[in-house]
């Protein structure tokens, strides 16, 4: 789970002058540009019952979208976007002639599978098969009144296993529109690959927006990928237990008894929280890219674990901070709902024992060890 934390470890730590500096550079490894500010990064969301575009710097806006992005040819403010239908087949493969059967594309964890027919025979596509599929993409805008309609490509390049996880698939995307030859990376950079996830998230609010018909690509220079890189996929599943095992490992009767299989996606979402320091749940970072924290949970076993002694800065969930001990980035002001009518931070003696129920992570920062 951590191969990539190890193999940049091994490299760092041979020249660490003392154990401060080894578990910072473990920090350093594991968190590869975390925690930052962007929830998706500066690529496409694909979206709806077949595929919705959203270029960058395009933002929700409720049932519809807003462009103001480069990239596309609707590229002015206040555009709103009604709709976005997919284009003829909506996939093509190795030439024309492919039609999708039934409701299209399936995302299975972060593997898409479809069916396809060609001159009367069906094929049944899976995972890498996808290398090289296009998109046709169908945007339509009304402006000032007036319909306007912008066709683009989207191209999967290339799909391959992440090193930090086995199931987490990395697609190198590429889109253009269809009135020109140049195609742009997804991500702003070629450099960057994206992870499909299930349904979408609001790029106000932070929140995740359940809708089995959506599919998001999260960037991996963002949070919702790197969550994901992490090891909370929010598709997997993974043990938790109501409490502490005296024996290790625990006996089959005791954990029948506590521990239960959960889904992921609360800790993906908390995740995210946590690495955008949104500690009100609202949508709003309070961190700056590039800050260094330390991360784990109290899962059995654990997907990460603690590697400093670094105080306890907060609590998280689903919803943002379950508690905090102390504001990561000061000059963005405590977190609000974290104030008392008087102003002064609210006393959390306990924060940092997991003891609360909703609590799913824990992580660790030291502004010395960040300068």
């Amino acid at each position: 789970m951590r191969g990539l934390a190890a193999v940049i470890s091994v490299l760092v730590l041979g020249t660490a002058c003392d154990e401060r500096s080894e578990t910072v550079e473990l920090v350093a490894a594991r968190n590869l540009g975390l925690n930052d500010t962007v929830l998706q990064g500066p690529g496409l969301i694909l979206n709806g019952p077949g595929l919705i575009l959203n270029g960058p710097g395009l933002v929700l806006n409720g049932p519809g979208l807003i462009l103001n992005g480069p990239g596309l040819v609707l590229n002015g403010p206040g555009l709103v976007l009604n709709g976005i239908s997919v284009n003829g087949p909506g996939l093509v493969l190795n030439g024309p002639g492919l039609v999708l059967n039934g409701p299209g594309l399936v995302l299975n964890g972060s593997s898409f599978s479809a069916s396809l027919t060609k001159d009367g025979v069906t094929y049944d596509l899976e995972g890498l098969d996808f290398i090289g599929a296009e998109f046709e993409l169908r945007l339509e805008a009304v402006v000032g009144g007036v319909p306007m309609v912008e066709e683009v490509v989207l191209r999967i390049n290339d799909i391959q296993a992440s090193e930090e996880q086995s199931d987490v698939l990395l697609y190198d995307l590429t889109y253009r529109s269809k009135t020109t030859s140049e195609w742009l990376p997804y991500c702003g950079d070629n450099d960057v690959a994206a992870v499909p996830l299930q349904h979408y998230w609001d790029p106000v609010t932070g929140d995740r927006i359940d809708d089995p018909n959506v599919v998001t690509f999260g960037c991996t220079n963002a949070v919702l990928a790197k969550c994901a890189l992490w090891g909370y996929r929010p598709w997997a599943t993974a043990t938790s237990c109501d409490k502490d095992p005296k024996k290790d490992p625990p006996k089959d009767k005791w954990t029948d008894k506590h521990c239960s299989e959960i889904s992921l996606q609360d800790h993906h979402q908390a995740c995210t929280r946590m690495a955008r320091a949104d500690y009100c749940g609202d949508g709003r970072a309070a961190t700056v890219d590039g800050t260094l924290v330390d991360i784990w949970d109290k899962l059995a076993p654990p997907l990460q674990t603690r590697f400093t002694d670094w105080p306890i800065e907060a609590e998280w969930n689903a919803d943002g901070a379950a508690c905090v001990n102390f504001a990561r980035h000061p000059e963005f002001g405590y977190p609000a709902c974290f104030l008392k009518k008087n102003g002064k931070p609210k006393q959390m003696k306990k924060c940092g024992n997991l003891k609360n129920e909703e609590s799913l992570l824990l992580n660790g920062f030291s502004a010395e060890d960040n300068d």
